[in-house]
């Protein structure tokens, strides 16, 4: 991308129809990342999307690794008090989201309509693609701040429709993953990517985009 307003891709893409399973919501966003503990050069929390997409009214899980002990007794509590549900979260030693532990999530939670990626790449973000185009969901990807600037659709995504956003260096207020949380529960209640941009930057007064998708109050 370069230059000039962004749109998302696909932003003329139709909400995915799919039907309603008997232990979850019909629709459900997921979103996988590494939490602070397990990638210490990570820029946004994957679990303050989450509970910002939770706040508009939608069932979110969590796709991530957390230990067992205390501390991670005490993070699953916080996501549950966020309304944030953690049946694909793994507690197991501290360590990086797999492929594998992705691709499995994914299948179990059959009926997700929005999936966002924060920071994946390689194999794994590969197996989120992947599985997101296989369940009809949007993907939205954020690219970590120091990715090529070259790359506008990384090689990995599967998805042409893909909305790909640069993540920025730092969001210690949490502005950034509150607009993505808004966006993807707009995008899970029905709306083309186009409205739901344009309806999140207005609710959340987000300066105009222009450049990779970055907006640039971030």
């Amino acid at each position: 991308m370069s230059g000039g307003a962004w749109r998302p891709h696909g932003s003329d893409r139709e909400a995915p129809a799919q039907e309603p399973a008997d232990e979850y919501a019909s629709h459900v966003i997921v979103v996988c990342g590494n939490l602070a503990g397990n990638d210490r050069r990570r820029n946004v929390d994957p679990a303050a999307i989450a509970a910002a997409a939770a706040r508009g009214g939608v069932e979110v899980q969590l796709i991530a690794v957390v230990p067992e002990g205390p501390a991670g007794d005490a993070r699953l509590i916080a996501l549950a008090q966020a309304g944030v549900g953690h049946v694909a979260v793994l507690r197991a030693a501290e360590r990086p989201l797999e492929a594998a532990d992705v691709d499995l999530a994914l299948r179990y939670l059959p009926d997700t309509k929005v999936v966002v990626t924060v920071g994946l790449s390689g194999d794994v973000l590969a197996a989120a693609s992947e599985r997101s185009t296989w369940n009809g969901a949007f993907l939205i990807v954020l690219e970590a701040p120091d990715s090529p600037a070259d790359v506008g659709e990384p090689a990995a995504v599967a998805d042409a429709a893909a909305i790909v956003l640069r993540a920025p260096a730092s969001d210690p207020d949490g502005t950034f993953a509150g607009f993505v949380g808004a966006f993807a529960a707009r995008l899970d209640r029905g709306e083309v990517p186009a409205d739901a941009w344009a309806a999140t930057t207005r609710a959340l007064a987000v300066d105009a985009v222009g450049g990779r998708g970055r907006p640039s109050s971030f």
